[in-house]
């Protein structure tokens, strides 16, 4: 079980955002940065037609503090939590974890986001921190959609996931 707190330091809010994958919604304690939303965590089969597509992700695309992954306005950012080799195969199952920016968020500004994802088998849970940035105008949302190939993974089932996103 992996267990996150929010708190405020420094002027900088982080929230937390913990959920059963069987939910259809998120709960966390204390409330995300403004603007800033948990939309979505469900498993897909990978296609030609969804976010991100079979053929995408054969290199992680987390970003890091000093270069975050820009997201787009007004559409969705596929971030690669795992790079299976030849990139996500039509047919796998993956999990989607999807986080919103409405035009409340802070505008040109880096995020952390840390996702915990327990897995069974346990050997291959899954810590990442990513780094995103907001687009000059928000308008009127932005998402980024981390994506974990579980099929390529070799894992049968998602226990349980936490997302804490920080502004910076």
């Amino acid at each position: 079980m992996i267990v996150t707190s929010g708190f405020a330091l420094a002027g900088f809010v982080i929230g937390t955002f913990s959920s059963n994958p069987f939910q259809s919604s998120a709960t966390g304690t204390p409330s995300p940065p403004p603007g800033v939303s948990y939309v979505l965590a469900e498993a897909q089969i990978v296609n030609s037609t969804n976010i991100p597509t079979a053929g995408s992700c054969t290199t992680s695309n987390l970003g890091s503090l000093a270069t975050p992954t820009a997201l787009a306005n007004g559409a969705a950012t596929g971030i690669c939590l795992n790079a299976p080799v030849g990139g996500f195969v039509a047919g796998d199952t993956m999990y989607i974890f999807e986080v919103s920016w409405s035009s409340v968020a802070a505008v040109s500004t880096p995020f952390s986001v840390q996702l915990g994802v327990v897995v069974t088998p346990s050997s291959n849970d899954l810590v990442a921190t990513s780094y995103v940035q907001t687009t000059a105008t928000i308008s009127p949302s932005e998402q980024a959609i981390f994506a974990l190939d579980m099929t390529a993974a070799g894992d049968t089932s998602i226990v349980q996931f936490n997302v804490l996103v920080t502004q910076l």
